[in-house]
């Protein structure tokens, strides 16, 4: 089936397709895979501005997977108010810092997000934001 600006996403593996990666599953039944494309804005970004595009077609789940090799699978539920993806960098004064990767759901009260500590999500931490707070980082199915 092809859609409106399907170019700007992939729905392949591919070259740029990172080694932790979220896979959007869409109600026309195709799967939206991360990809990394220099020159263009994150792919979180480019899905939002797809499924704007595309309004008759909304995500019904989205998971995060490891890295190849790894069996980690991160899933949220299916068929929720909206979905969220986005980085966070933690530190500590003079001492380590990590990168997280969010992965979340919007259950029509509350923005539930787990954040995973990259790139072996060996830690991890939960916390509720409003949708003022999610921003840009939540997409809402419509």
């Amino acid at each position: 089936m092809k859609t409106i600006n399907d170019d700007t996403i992939a729905f392949n593996l591919t070259e740029n397709t990172p080694s932790v990666r979220f896979l959007a599953s869409l109600s026309d039944g195709r799967t939206i895979i991360q990809d990394e494309r220099s020159g263009t804005r994150h792919a979180w970004a480019r899905v939002a501005e797809w499924l704007k595009a595309n309004s008759n077609i909304t995500i019904t789940e989205l998971r995060l997977q490891g890295a190849p090799g790894s069996s980690i699978e991160v899933k949220m539920p299916p068929n929720q108010q909206g979905y969220f993806f986005g980085f966070k960098r933690r530190a500590i004064w003079r001492g380590l810092q990590s990168t997280y990767i969010g992965i979340g759901y919007y259950d029509g009260s509350k923005v539930r997000i787990g954040w995973y500590r990259q790139p072996n999500f060996d830690h991890s931490f939960s916390e509720n934001r409003s949708v003022a707070e999610a921003g840009f980082f939540l997409i809402r199915n419509v």
